[in-house]
């Protein structure tokens, strides 16, 4: 029989072992082992929880962080866990930094894989923190790693992956304030179970056991995810038409006739989101400078580049609140060999294009009261001319897989 897994993420600050005490304490008929990630060489969190709770199983995993760098040193202690303890539940606290995704595909794919099931991931949002970053626009630090990810963008990315959101330390903002906040968490991830507290105060049964976990559902429920879906669908569509259209003698033209080249998905919550796509490269001076100025009102970008002076890769782009990041995501299909080409272009049926291939910008962007129409045309304005060349250019984007670009 496998044992029930509740995984709680959540940035430095949140609350989450807070949350792990109050769980322990709730009335609840559950045998829970605990298993707590910190990044420092003494893992401050997991010694509080022991202090307090002395018949519990509490394993520590410290100086590094579980969804990468000590991905090895979690499946033993899962397999530790299953193999030399007796217990009904097991509820994970990740590091601060550590990626949701990634630690879940550990109880997934991993070698202890057999012996648990997946059957909630929490996300706890501190309130306070995340109006200052996304509605102020500045965002309270913890720590001194200025190399390390956007904040805004470490926040978004446990919101995007959950079943189940908890607004953490509510009574640290104005009503007003809390409302705008569920909004922008809906536009956000408008699937998952929304709960407000303070002081980590919620009930065991919303956290533990409640086999809400649909990996597939969880994966695909992010807003920009479903928007990007809706556009694809659309482009399909289209193709198919004009397709359809092609083989009649009259030789009608089938297809949208506003000009756009972008989908509309149902507004979500009182956010706006379009999908911008343009298969030109970008000009990467002015590209950085606009993603250094972003409006108020664009809440969120997510999607790939495609930057003049970067031919070989497509780059990743990741804009949460007003702080954005660039990664390389991995190769064109177009810089391959030709006969590499082929077989990639079987294999992933590309968007391609005469003059570019499969390189392309596509970004899903959401936002408050967006002006779709000005964005668009900054965007445009970001496209690199017939007449110009990038070679003298300063290019803040990254060559290597190695390379994280945060521009805010």
């Amino acid at each position: 029989m496998t044992i029930p897994v509740t995984i709680l993420s959540g940035i430095l600050g949140a609350g989450k072992t807070t949350l792990v005490n109050a769980i322990l304490t709730d009335e609840h008929e559950h045998d829970v082992a605990v298993l707590v990630n910190d990044m420092g060489e003494v893992n401050v969190d997991a010694e509080f929880i022991s202090r307090e709770f002395e018949e519990q199983d509490v394993i520590e995993l410290s100086n590094g962080c579980i969804c990468c760098g000590m991905a090895g040193e979690l499946e033993e202690a899962l397999l530790e866990l299953a193999t030399g303890h007796e217990f009904e539940q097991l509820l994970v606290e990740p590091s601060g930094i550590s990626e949701p995704k990634a630690v879940a595909r550990q109880f997934v794919q991993g070698r202890a894989a057999p012996f648990y099931e997946l059957d909630t991931v929490a996300t706890v949002v501190d309130a306070r923190q995340f109006y200052d970053a996304f509605e102020k626009g500045k965002p309270r630090r913890h720590g001194t790693d200025e190399d390390g990810r956007p904040l805004s963008d470490l926040i978004v990315d446990g919101v995007e992956f959950c079943d189940t959101l908890i607004l953490n330390k509510t009574d640290l903002i104005s009503d007003d304030e809390q409302a705008v906040i569920e909004e922008t968490l809906r536009a956000f991830q408008p699937s998952a179970r929304l709960l407000s507290t303070t002081y980590g105060e919620v009930n065991a049964e919303y956290i533990l056991g409640t086999g809400g976990f649909d990996p597939a559902e969880v994966e695909a429920s992010a807003s920009w995810k479903q928007a990007l879906e809706a556009h694809r669908s659309t482009q399909e569509h289209e193709e198919t038409e004009q397709i359809h259209g092609d083989k009649q003698s009259h030789g009608r033209h089938h297809g949208h006739d506003d000009g756009h080249d972008h989908v509309h998905p149902p507004e979500i919550y009182n956010v706006d989101s379009f999908v911008y796509h343009q298969p030109a490269p970008m000009h990467p001076e002015r590209l950085a400078d606009f993603l250094r100025t972003t409006p108020a009102e664009l809440l969120r970008a997510k999607g790939w580049l495609h930057v003049a002076g970067r031919p070989k890769h497509a780059l990743t782009l990741s804009l949460a609140g007003h702080e954005a990041e660039v990664t390389v995501a991995g190769r064109w299909i177009a810089s391959l060999p030709t006969d590499q080409q082929d077989q990639y272009r079987k294999l992933r049926d590309p968007n391609w294009t005469e003059e570019y291939g499969d390189r392309e910008t596509q970004i899903v962007c959401i936002g408050k009261s967006l002006d779709e129409q000005a964005l668009k045309r900054e965007l445009d304005a970001c496209l690199l001319e017939e007449t110009e060349s990038v070679e003298a250019a300063d290019n803040p984007f990254p060559v290597s897989e190695r390379e994280r670009v945060r521009l805010s």
